[in-house]
């Protein structure tokens, strides 16, 4: 397995989240078959909500991580995950 940093985590799930939108204008304009719409549409709203709620749980991730570094001045035993994927958190900022 591979390790992401912070930034690219939150970039993907933007990038993913577009992509699902621009898929589901596509599907609306070219696929013909109700069916076909429907379960395309259902795709395409899936990947979205499940995007949108990874970028949700590592933004309340990175919080914690800058509550706990600036509280005790390091972390220990607490990770983040993007799609089962280790997030770096050595690019994070504390206030």
């Amino acid at each position: 397995m591979f390790e992401i940093d912070l930034d690219t985590a939150k970039n993907l799930s933007v990038g993913l989240i577009v992509g699902s939108v621009l898929f589901l204008l596509l599907v609306l304009k070219f696929a013909k078959s109700v069916v076909t719409k429907l379960l395309l549409v259902a795709l395409a709203l899936g990947v979205g909500y499940l995007a949108f709620t990874q970028r949700d749980d590592v933004n309340a991730c990175a919080a914690k991580v800058r509550t706990l570094m600036s509280a005790e001045g390091f972390v220990k035993d607490l990770s983040c995950h993007f799609f089962g994927q280790d997030i770096s958190m050595s690019s994070i900022d504390l206030p």
